[in-house]
């Protein structure tokens, strides 16, 4: 009798502890079971409340992100990330749990993942910013994604399709563009990031908004940089070679030396 009961406690307190440590990502799993939002595609969804030309022009706008992630990667995109659009950015927070982003990326190691926009984040560069991270997500694995991938790199990868800063079509003048914001930001090379201490989702993001919008501008350099380099197919090089084992920053390099060899300067 003991022993059904601890089992009847544990099935008690288990989904009791899961929405506490997770609660944005069960929020996530059971939309489809509240009342604030209504499917508007397979994968969209949007807060009841949405108006009916906005809810054409978000289908539009979903088409345009996942063009400019075909194009990075020059191959379908593989991710299927449900898309979920806020009205407020109060609702924003309760699935995202930060009212202040445009929008985030949630995932599970499971397989199971989420875009969430908020209301001013509704726009192509950042479903394709949010999308671009999703994508790598899906293309390594969740535990390989956050194991072995520097935030930088995560993060300097989505702003290559992100034109908020940069709205060149090529890697090197997209270098250029992010080379020129950098200066500007680190006023004459005053303040300077490392790549090392943006290797952490806490240290990309730690510090004021001056410090982390330094930190996107080093990222996005960094990566322009090495596209530049290796080509966009590096980066499915790239991708094949960790999930075959080998290490991101060997790969990473070894990548950019041997395209250096073939077409040195």
């Amino acid at each position: 009798m003991r022993w059904v009961v601890r089992v009847l406690l544990f099935l008690l307190i288990l989904p009791l502890a899961y929405f506490a440590a997770f609660p944005q990502i069960l929020r996530c799993q059971l939309i489809e079971y509240g009342s604030d939002f209504q499917k508007l595609a397979s994968g969209v969804w949007v807060d009841k409340t949405t108006p009916k030309h906005q809810r054409v022009y978000l289908l539009f706008e979903i088409h345009q992100a996942r063009k400019r992630l075909a194009s990075l990667w020059t191959s379908p995109p593989q991710s299927r990330a449900t898309v979920i659009f806020c009205q407020t950015p109060e609702q924003y927070q309760q699935y995202c749990q930060d009212r202040e982003g445009a929008g985030c990326s949630l995932g599970t190691p499971w397989g199971e993942s989420w875009i969430v926009i908020n209301p001013y984040g509704r726009n192509p560069d950042v479903l394709a910013h949010e999308m671009c991270h999703d994508e790598l997500y899906t293309r390594l694995g969740w535990l390989t994604t956050q194991r072995q991938i520097p935030q930088w790199f995560n993060e300097g990868l989505a702003m290559m399709i992100d034109q908020r800063f940069t709205t060149a079509t090529d890697s090197l003048h997209r270098y250029e563009e992010f080379r020129d914001h950098w200066q500007q930001q680190s006023h004459g090379q005053q303040i300077v990031l490392e790549l090392h201490d943006l290797q952490s989702l806490k240290g990309f993001f730690s510090g004021g908004t001056n410090r982390v919008m330094m930190a996107y501008m080093t990222a996005g350099q960094e990566v322009a940089r090495w596209l530049t380099i290796v080509g966009r197919t590096g980066l499915r090089r790239l991708v094949d070679a960790i999930r075959a084992g080998e290490d991101f920053e060997r790969a990473y390099q070894r990548l950019e030396r041997e395209a250096k060899s073939v077409h040195p300067k």
